[in-house]
């Protein structure tokens, strides 16, 4: 008998990707990404960002400004929400403000991540069967899917925190232990 060596068919190589889903973000997280020059972040994770038009608006002004306007040209997408009148609804029975009730609806009617660092909306978001995650859940996704390093999230959490980022001394200290 005579064996025939098959070669074997050359292998793709596929780069991994590690970003992962489109999350719909609230001005409570850009705000504080941009004051650190760390909005890419957003992009490096998820494979698309959404903002609602009144989130637009509030983060139009102030700190950072400059640099969400050229990502909204670029990467984050300005979509709303279809339900507008859920909107006014949610907002007036919630207390909470409009720009805050349409990243709601907007996370719910995509059914994707809500992110924000807002206590109010994030409790309001989960009871009406939103995921939601906090700033400080991101950097930790962000560093366990070794988008960042150790030392990187632990100077990017400082300089939230140096920046005016409000964050419970407790929680604080759990997270630099987690990293």
């Amino acid at each position: 008998k005579i064996s025939r060596k098959v070669k074997p068919k050359p292998v793709k190589r596929i780069k991994k990707r590690l970003i992962l889903k489109m999350a719909v973000v609230d001005s409570s997280v850009l705000i504080p990404l941009s004051k650190i020059n760390k909005l890419s972040l957003l992009k490096r994770y998820f494979s698309s960002i959404l903002i609602t038009q009144d989130v637009r608006t509030e983060v139009s002004t102030g700190t950072g400004a400059s640099e969400i306007e050229l990502a909204c040209k670029n990467w984050i997408k300005v979509e709303n929400p279809k339900n507008r009148k859920e909107v006014s609804r949610i907002s007036k029975l919630e207390d909470i403000e409009k720009a805050d009730a349409s990243v709601i609806i907007l996370a719910k009617e995509k059914r994707k991540i809500l992110l924000s660092n807002d206590y109010a909306l994030i409790m309001v978001a989960r009871s009406k069967g939103v995921e939601c995650w906090w700033l400080t859940t991101f950097l930790l996704r962000c560093l366990k899917k070794k988008i960042i390093t150790k030392m990187e999230a632990k100077q990017i959490l400082f300089l939230l925190v140096e920046s005016g980022m409000n964050l419970d001394n407790a929680i604080y200290a759990a997270i630099l232990r987690e990293i």
